[in-house]
């Protein structure tokens, strides 16, 4: 059996480069080729996702006509559980994620191809406790695995699994399960220019951001298997992906930039004491009912200019899909983290991932923290961080304290609802000094 795939992964809404994606699809695809997208193709970080919530994403892969797509964490984690129901609703292809229980996730299917039997599945990485809070249920990808390898491997003559659990996970599922053929991935951002192979399972990934395609080809009676990468910079636009495009980013523009309210102008500067940093500090320390609140000023990209707000302006300014989190510390702790953060090395500190879409970490700000006040050392705390403190590569210890995840909120919705004239935020939430 000869098998043609074509694959990509990890768009994040970078949809300047999804035109490119679709003319090499174009010029690469033949009757019988395999088409997957591998998840994270929706991302919050562009406005055009925002305002639809996520159904401009559903309408370009529908014009791409994939065989089938899985999910990634930026689908399942940050969208509300109402967005995440209703994003496939319209959808002309199998969303496959064997280890999800929603209305949309569907098992592994079988495509009966002229020259044979592939077999197919889904996978994305397990946030237990994250998508509980959302209201879904989502299961250990490996315990799913041997489920799918059970009930697929013998009635097809290629096994695939659509993984977005990152490349050292699919390392480990090669290892665990030799009975697959082929580990399409994402998650990790990996440029696996020729594929992997690992205990004869060919893994393959193709970076992040649409900057590659990938293709395979796999012939099951040489037993050959070659994985290669496309830079799509090398492509020209498809035209009427083009047009498509900038027609949906164009409206969604319009139904964001609705003024919400007003404000005399909120300055804000990574290095030093900045009122809109401290509006939003103050802002996520009453939303979570908590002691304290830190946020450093990195987080918000630019300044308010005075007069009307809208959604687009918040957006633009903080984009990150980052929720705010309530830690449960020592005042020892407490001291600890301040410590830290109040050093030129954690200002200057560059971040790339968890959710973060800045530059640099900034100044951090403070609500409920008295400077003349010294901590009691025995004594807990609640403090709300940005959910990227909780994560463990920036603070291990933090990882260990006990915690709350206010979801499905982003910081930015907490700043809709302060500024927004609609809202009841400002009758709600009064705050003791």
């Amino acid at each position: 059996m000869k098998l043609h795939i074509i694959h990509y992964n990890d768009l994040h809404s970078h949809f300047d480069m999804w035109p490119r994606y679709m003319s090499f699809v174009k010029e690469h695809r033949t009757y019988d080729s395999l088409v997957f997208d591998l998840g994270d193709h929706a991302d919050r970080v562009d406005p055009a996702t925002e305002a639809t919530k996520g159904k401009i994403n559903t309408h370009l892969l529908n014009a791409l006509m994939p065989t089938a797509v899985t999910i990634g964490n930026n689908e399942g984690i940050t969208f509300p559980h109402d967005w995440l129901a209703n994003l496939y609703t319209e959808a002309d292809f199998p969303v496959l994620v064997s280890n999800l229980e929603a209305p949309f996730a569907k098992q592994g299917v079988i495509h009966e191809l002229p020259t044979g039997k592939v077999g197919v599945f889904g996978l994305t990485a397990p946030y237990i406790e994250l998508y509980g809070l959302l209201g879904w249920t989502i299961e250990e990808p490996f315990d799913v695995a041997a489920r799918e390898i059970e009930h697929l491997r013998q009635e097809v003559d290629v096994l695939i699994c659509l993984s977005h659990l990152g490349f050292y996970q699919d390392e480990e599922l090669a290892m665990r399960f030799p009975e697959l053929d082929l580990i399409i991935g994402a998650h990790t951002h990996h440029v696996l220019d020729d594929g992997v192979v690992k205990n004869g399972v060919l893994i393959t990934q193709a970076g992040k951001h649409g900057q590659y395609a990938g293709e395979i080809y796999m012939n099951t009676d040489t037993g050959e298997k070659e994985a290669v990468l496309h830079s799509l910079h090398d492509y020209v636009e498809d035209e009427a992906t083009a047009k498509l495009l900038d027609r949906e980013q164009y409206l969604a523009e319009q139904q964001m930039k609705e003024p919400i309210g007003e404000t005399s102008g909120l300055a804000n500067d990574w290095f030093s004491e900045s009122p809109f940093s401290q509006l939003l500090v103050e802002t996520m320390r009453d939303w979570c009912d908590a002691d304290i609140a830190c946020v450093p000023a990195g987080i918000l990209l630019g300044s308010l200019p005075p007069g009307p707000v809208s959604a687009f302006d918040l957006h633009r300014l903080c984009p990150h899909p980052i929720n705010p989190c309530k830690v449960t510390m020592t005042g020892v702790e407490l001291q600890t983290f301040l410590d830290e953060v109040k050093t030129d090395q954690f200002e200057q500190l560059k971040v790339r991932g968890l959710g973060f879409r800045g530059k640099l970490m900034g100044r951090m700000h403070y609500a409920g923290l008295a400077a003349h006040q010294p901590l009691e050392p025995t004594r807990n705390y609640t403090v709300v961080l940005p959910d990227m403190f909780t994560f463990g590569p920036l603070f291990p210890a933090i990882k260990e304290m006990p915690k709350e995840y206010f979801m499905p909120e982003l910081l930015r919705d907490l700043l809709f609802e302060r500024l927004s004239e609609k809202s009841e935020y400002n009758e709600l939430h009064v705050r003791k000094p």
